[in-house]
């Protein structure tokens, strides 16, 4: 695993030599290209690390923080803090390395045409894992449980035995207005449940009834008014 911390520089050491692909070259003909996947939203960077010691088996990378990063000079922007996964891709040179738009590979399945000695060409992946993406102090991100008020989720706890058409939904609880809910049915059994007015002025969970459609055994189905938060601090 890989630690960094958010707006910061990070350094890397990946084996690199164990898992060469392209071993007609020297090693100083060799860079990588990092595919970083946010764990979260999918979203992907990617970026070459700047290159600085190779120790026998590893390599030693470096990576820059820059708002606007960019592919080739080692700069990220890894926010928001969390985990992230990381990909490795080996690109070499038979000529002289620049990794710079035209003679690098943007992404691992960029193809530099016309093919020639001073463009990178992309062997393949081989490292990936996991980057846990730390906030930097006075950024930090707090999560936390609060009381909406409303009904945020109904859940099927039991779907019940026996249904022909589907039940009645009844919710109950102290509050300002009452919550309301519909359900469907199949092979007997409650499937779904919707919530049509989430209801206001909860203050602990409230108790959901489930009557009639002639079951054999009545369905339970649970009430939560809890959602999570978040709070941000610094910039």
């Amino acid at each position: 695993m890989i630690q960094a911390t958010t707006e910061s520089t990070f350094r890397v050491y990946i084996s690199t030599e164990d898992n060469r692909i392209n071993t007609s070259v020297a090693s100083s003909q060799i860079r990588h290209l990092f595919k970083f996947i946010n764990d979260m939203d999918g979203s992907v960077q990617y970026a070459y690390g700047v290159e600085e010691d190779i120790y026998n088996r590893y390599t030693g990378l470096t990576f820059d923080y820059n708002a606007d990063p960019v592919v080739y000079s080692g700069t990220t922007k890894l926010i928001p803090a969390g985990y992230w996964k990381y990909e490795v891709y080996e690109v070499s040179w038979a000529g002289t390395v620049n990794v710079a738009a035209g003679t690098a590979p943007a992404t691992e399945l960029d193809v530099l045409t016309p093919v020639g000695v001073l463009k990178g060409v992309v062997q393949g992946l081989v490292t990936k894992g996991i980057l846990n993406v730390t906030e930097k102090a006075g950024d930090e991100q707090v999560q936390y449980i609060q009381n909406a008020k409303s009904v945020q989720t109904l859940t099927i706890a039991y779907a019940g035995e026996g249904y022909s058409t589907a039940p009645t939904i009844t919710i109950t609880g102290d509050c300002i207005t009452q919550a309301t809910a519909t359900c469907t049915v199949s092979g007997g059994e409650v499937n779904t449940v919707t919530i049509t007015d989430a209801g206001s002025g909860y203050t602990t969970n409230p108790t959901v009834t489930v009557t009639g459609g002639g079951a054999d055994t009545d369905a339970n189905i649970t009430a939560d008014i809890e959602q999570t938060n978040y709070i941000y601090y610094g910039q």
